[in-house]
């Protein structure tokens, strides 16, 4: 059958069932004569045991293991039942204080300072509430900052708007060109250097932020 039988049949919209083959979850032969993709009953099995499998929030890097045989299906529920208890339990506590705060009036006339130290107790009492981790923020306010504080040409530069974004590209691209000028070359020397330079760059600013954040999270726990 082609794709658009498959997805009425396993009731996926076709974008998805691409996305899973893009991802090495399933491939169709092809029709020699057409190369159009030809579902075979198997291949429908694989989309419902997918389906199946992500109705449990087991992520799609788990199940490509799981069907490379890098994983067992056993260890990989019991390691999918641990984390949705800990959802569950992260949740009990959130919804709790939803429903006492239900009673509680507008928020302008919450005793905000008691019910932080309430939940602060709950938590060292072992309950679980809601992470406010916010990534992509801190990545903003990161970017506000001086990535590498001995430069002061980056530094000034991530302070502008949307210079994060514009710094990022433009790394990529240089690494592009620089691959494709060592191609070109041969593999010389000045590709493999300018390669090399951007990929320490950016493993710089990776352990940078990560080091930041944890920074973060330490000021926000102390709050």
């Amino acid at each position: 059958m082609k794709i658009g039988e498959a997805a009425k049949e396993t009731g996926l919209s076709i974008s998805n069932i691409r996305f899973y083959e893009r991802k090495g979850l399933l491939c169709p032969r092809r029709k020699e004569e057409s190369q159009y993709r030809e579902y075979e009953p198997e291949d429908i099995r694989r989309l419902k045991e997918i389906m199946l499998l992500r109705k449990m929030g087991i992520s799609v890097e788990s199940i490509y293991l799981l069907y490379e045989g890098q994983t067992e299906l056993l260890g990989l529920l019991e390691r999918q039942e641990k984390e949705l208890a800990e959802q569950m339990e992260m949740l009990q506590g959130s919804l709790e204080l939803c429903r006492m705060l239900k009673e509680e009036g507008p928020l302008s006339e919450l005793n905000v300072d008691e019910w932080l130290q309430y939940v602060h107790k709950e938590e060292e009492s072992g309950k679980r509430f809601a992470a406010p981790e916010e990534f992509l923020e801190d990545l903003a306010e990161y970017s506000g900052f001086a990535v590498f504080r001995a430069d002061p040409h980056v530094g000034r530069l991530f302070r502008r708007k949307y210079a994060a974004e514009l710094l990022a590209a433009a790394a990529a691209g240089l690494l592009f060109l620089a691959a494709v000028s060592s191609i070109l070359s041969g593999g010389g020397v000045l590709g493999r250097a300018a390669i090399g330079f951007w990929v320490l760059y950016l493993l710089g600013f990776g352990i940078d932020f990560f080091w930041f954040r944890k920074r973060r999270q330490k000021e926000k726990r102390r709050l």
